[in-house]
């Protein structure tokens, strides 16, 4: 079918967009910093997907020299799922500037960098009969104020404005393209990070509402995206209620956004 390239690859919701492009035969190159978990990953998904390639490659996109390895060695594909990231929780003006840096550099600048080489070549090639693209991972908390995050909320509404305007700008210029730029937008997923001990409150929160399924799996997360990437959409809410919340939050007056975020996030690092 193709080939995809999925940063932060080896766990988490980049494990699971791995997991949900090979059941639809495509290959798959997974990156991220920490090459056994590359390894154990590519072990446990080749036993599924035999007949499919997987390639791993370590690098921690922090680094520039890293993005020019991956594009010189990985120098066409078809899907670039764009998914490595950092999180900092805290007060802005006490985190070191070497931290909010380099969440920068990972969050903002390596998605700009691989998104900007890989879509040109996907627009130099680009047909009827293939979908190419790019799914950039952002989050819920990039639609709206979120203090306490340092970096991560205001890099993530970054990232899905951006992707909004690389996707109308393509739509405009190349009118039967079916190249797509999608950004993802999920709340809370159960994942390595959030099962950390400042994240016990929010999931013990997410559990009294179960049916609300508050707290996603990363598979419902990736099965959701990639649906919707196909679909040719704009941007992907997965789950009923971060949809219906992200509709409303727009009419929402910013200061009392904001309030709301920061009392909750104070609660939940009490």
């Amino acid at each position: 079918m193709g080939k995809v390239l999925i940063t932060g690859g080896s766990k988490g919701i980049g494990k699971a967009m791995a997991e949900e492009f090979l059941s639809r035969k495509y290959d798959v190159i997974l990156t991220a910093r920490n090459k056994q978990d590359l390894e154990n990953t590519k072990k446990e998904l080749q036993k599924k997907y035999k007949n499919q390639i997987i390639e791993i490659e370590a690098a921690d996109l922090i680094s520039e020299e890293s993005w020019d390895i991956l594009i010189k060695k990985y120098n066409e594909i078809d899907i670039l799922v764009n998914n490595a990231g950092m999180v900092k929780l805290g007060y802005s003006y006490e985190t070191e500037n070497r931290i909010l840096l380099d969440g920068i550099r990972l969050n903002v600048e390596a998605p700009c960098f691989l998104g900007n080489y890989y879509i040109k070549k996907m627009l130099e090639k680009d047909d009827t009969d293939t979908i190419r693209g790019i799914i950039n991972v952002s989050s819920i908390a990039g639609l709206f104020p979120h203090p306490l995050t340092v970096f991560y909320s205001p890099s993530k509404y970054f990232l899905d404005q951006y992707s909004c305007n690389m996707r109308y700008e393509i739509r405009k210029k190349y009118k039967n393209s079916r190249v797509n730029v999608m950004s993802l937008c999920p709340g809370a997923v159960d994942t390595e990070f959030t099962g950390k001990a400042k994240f016990l409150k929010m999931k013990a929160f997410c559990r009294k509402f179960r049916f609300l399924n508050l707290m996603m799996s990363p598979e419902y997360v990736a099965k959701s995206a990639v649906k919707d990437f196909f679909r040719g959409r704009k941007r992907s809410v997965p789950g009923a209620f971060y949809k219906t919340a992200g509709f409303l939050v727009r009419f929402l007056p910013e200061r009392l956004c904001a309030k709301l975020m920061y009392e909750g996030m104070v609660k939940e690092t009490e």
